[in-house]
């Protein structure tokens, strides 16, 4: 006998109840499965998408400078980096029609305090957490399956054991015949549950600990935009110190001297 034979001749010795067990497992595997994958894909394309947001700022060096680039990458870190240039030309004042300006120069026109930069704090930690939601969406299912679908096979198994005594105790015929089939169809819920749970617990696994690594780099990331924003308040004052004097109002100052010289 075959396995689908044992399969079939196993389902169909259960009673209503058990065949309900089963089939309301095949759907719980049909709908992980299909989370699993759809979630799997997604995750690896943010882990992609980071790596490259990654690359493109190390090559910037600056969170002013990455403001003119974000339409070369995608992903959650490129909605936190826009959060957080946002927040930081709306505490400088800065107009947008000014801003390609300092997307260039990559320098800020004033020194920030700690309350300006807590907001920027803040306000990139809130885009962080609208992030880590998407990544998380629909994980809880995934855990509630692997926790439930054993839990559903124990108490198919239990089920159908419980129905097979009661079988036995009424008809008076402790014989194999008849309790193998009831036996059978209790061991297939407990095998449906297990067949269930234990793919989706490795990916479950597998997904959640790509997540954690992604909301890692996040958290990293508002921390490294941040201190590099000190860093350039702290090179601020070399910075404007080698700005050469506009030069429009140097030639006509310098001109006017020289006629009233000669």
């Amino acid at each position: 006998m075959g396995l689908f034979e044992i399969l079939r001749y196993a389902f169909f010795q259960s009673d209503l109840v058990g065949q309900a067990i089963v089939v309301l497992l095949f759907m719980m595997s049909l709908y992980a499965w299909g989370l699993m994958i759809d979630k799997g894909f997604g995750v690896w394309a943010v882990r992609k998408s980071c790596k490259k947001f990654l690359r493109v700022y190390e090559r910037i060096k600056s969170p002013v400078g990455m403001g003119q680039h974000l339409d070369e990458v995608d992903g959650p870190l490129k909605e936190i980096a826009s959060a957080g240039i946002r927040e930081l030309f709306a505490v400088c004042d800065i107009h947008p029609d000014r801003q390609s300006a300092f997307f260039r120069h990559c320098h800020l026109p004033r020194e920030l305090n700690s309350a300006e930069m807590d907001k920027i704090r803040s306000t990139m930690n809130r885009a962080t957490n609208d992030q880590v939601q998407i990544l998380e969406e629909r994980l809880v299912h995934l855990s509630t399956i692997v926790s439930l679908s054993p839990l559903l096979g124990l108490f198919g198994t239990v089920w159908g054991v419980m129905a097979t005594f009661i079988g036995i105790a009424q008809t008076g015929t402790p014989e194999l015949s008849a309790i193998a089939p009831g036996i059978s169809g209790a061991l297939l819920r407990t095998v449906a549950g297990l067949v269930v749970a234990i793919p989706s617990l490795m990916g479950n696994n597998a997904i959640v600990s790509s997540v954690q690594a992604t909301i890692a780099e996040m958290d990293t990331f508002v921390e490294d935009f941040l201190a590099s924003i000190r860093l350039e308040d702290a090179d601020k004052p070399s910075a404007r110190a080698n700005v050469p004097p506009p030069q429009s109002a140097g030639l006509t100052m310098g001109g006017i001297g020289g006629d009233q010289l000669q």
